[in-house]
């Protein structure tokens, strides 16, 4: 029979730390206690030490070599970033494809200063061409993560604005190992609770593509309370959004209708145009989901408006292209169609080739309601050849969807359930290549 072995409490190591006692049997054989004695020991120590409990007042004067340090080190900073300015436009000279290769070529533009401007020309390129600010975040984490003196902070902002970009593209699950590692770097430096609150935003929006609804609903609200806390009304905002977009694609309708009005109340008082065009944006979409057609116009066509002012042209082809689902949704097809042929030029003009070809099946979809089969079928070729030219790892079951529709197009057998059979499925083979593909029985 074994007899469970007692261990010394707290109150008795505190009473052991303040005399000198010899160790006895237990404290010799055991160190869990012999070691928790030994701090209660050292505390004891430093209790008695007189500088402990030194009360004089600190003095407000500041110290002037904290001042010449700080300096020195934003002085430093401010030059590199000056020299990574003028160096950016020769590594972003020709395609996106040989920026790496021109990198890889000048050991001059692996700087902290030229990781810090990469990552601001970030938002700009997503506004105008999201394949090119995947690639700067490429740059920018080729020279960070191998760069000496690069910060921990400095190596997770470039996964995190990675991450956003893939996510911005609509490759989750490459932004989900970016947010990763951008966390990770994050975590190695003690100052990290604002940056960790700014990757929850991109992660509340990758889960939400990955269907992950439950909690990236928590990670956005977490990093709204802690931008609240840190007086950050931008960044709450962005906080804010992704929760309401997670409520819009959970169906919850009436509270993300609520949620936005009282958001858009706020935002007319502070004037942030770019926040204020997301919310009308979204208040558009809420209202379609909501049966108020004439209000989803409104506000969709509201929010492209205003995006197109900023220049956000992503911003306001994404809510042209709801305006025109909105009409198509109506029955309202010679309204719906030429909008959402503005829509493929915008997208493809941007190098989205899944969004064109999405846009363009929407089309089609229209088009075999009218009857209009042969320029359906000229679409489903267009998509084919935007296929051939990606060499995707979906490329070949792509292929093959568009294939049957097209036969079926051609034929005059196709159906505009079979369009959205087709749509749906290639929604979902990027992240199921070994999906297999068959039209739903009528």
């Amino acid at each position: 029979m074994m007899v469970e072995e007692k261990h010394y409490d707290d109150d008795s190591l505190i009473a052991l730390a303040s005399a000198s006692v010899a160790m006895d049997e237990h404290l010799t054989a055991c160190s869990d206690c012999r070691e928790r004695l030994e701090t209660y020991r050292l505390i004891a120590e430093a209790m008695a030490d007189e500088t402990t409990w030194n009360t004089r007042p600190l003095s407000d004067a500041p110290v002037p070599e904290t001042i010449a340090n700080l300096r020195g080190f934003a002085d430093r900073m401010a030059i590199e970033d000056a020299e990574a300015a003028q160096l950016l436009p020769n590594l972003l000279v020709g395609p996106r494809e040989q920026w790496m290769s021109t990198l890889h070529h000048h050991s001059e533009y692996r700087t902290a200063g030229m990781v810090r401007k990469l990552l601001e020309a970030v938002p700009t390129a997503l506004d105008i061409m999201p394949r090119d600010a995947v690639e700067l975040t490429a740059l920018a984490i080729e020279i960070a993560d191998n760069l000496e003196t690069a910060t921990p902070q400095l190596r997770g902002a470039a996964w995190r604005e990675r991450a956003y970009a893939l996510f911005y593209t609509g490759d989750f699950v490459g932004a989900e190992k970016a947010l990763c590692a951008s966390e990770r770097h994050f975590t190695e430096s003690v100052a990290n609770e604002y940056d960790l609150a700014r990757v929850g935003v991109v992660r509340a929006l990758v889960e939400r593509g990955l269907e992950r609804y439950t909690s990236a609903i928590g990670h956005a609200r977490e990093s709204a309370r802690l931008f609240r806390m840190y007086e950050d009304k931008t960044r709450n905002a962005s906080a804010r959004l992704a929760e309401v977009n997670l409520l819009l694609i959970s169906h919850q309708y009436d509270r993300a209708y609520t949620a936005l009005v009282a958001f858009r109340n706020e935002l007319c008082r502070e004037l942030d145009s770019d926040a204020y065009g997301r919310v009308l944006a979204n208040l558009g979409y809420c209202c379609w989901k909501l049966s108020r057609s004439d209000e989803a116009l409104h506000y969709l066509d509201a929010a492209a408006q205003l995006f197109e002012e900023l220049g956000v042209s992503t911003e306001a082809t994404r809510a042209r292209w709801n305006a025109a689902r909105v009409l198509a949704a109506e029955g309202r097809i010679n309204d719906a169609l030429p909008r959402l042929r503005a829509v493929v030029t915008e997208v493809e003009r941007t190098g989205m080739m899944a969004s064109a070809t999405e846009a363009s099946l929407e089309i089609a979809e229209l088009l075999l309601a009218t009857g209009a089969f042969d320029e359906a079928n000229e679409i489903c070729r267009v998509a084919m050849r935007r296929f051939e030219q990606s060499n995707l790892a979906y490329t070949v079951p792509a292929l093959t969807a568009l294939a049957l529709m097209s036969e079926a197009v051609r034929t005059r057998t196709a159906t505009r359930r079979m369009v959205q059979d087709v749509r749906e499925y290639l929604r979902q083979v990027p992240d199921q290549p070994t999906l297999l593909f068959a039209f739903r029985p009528e």
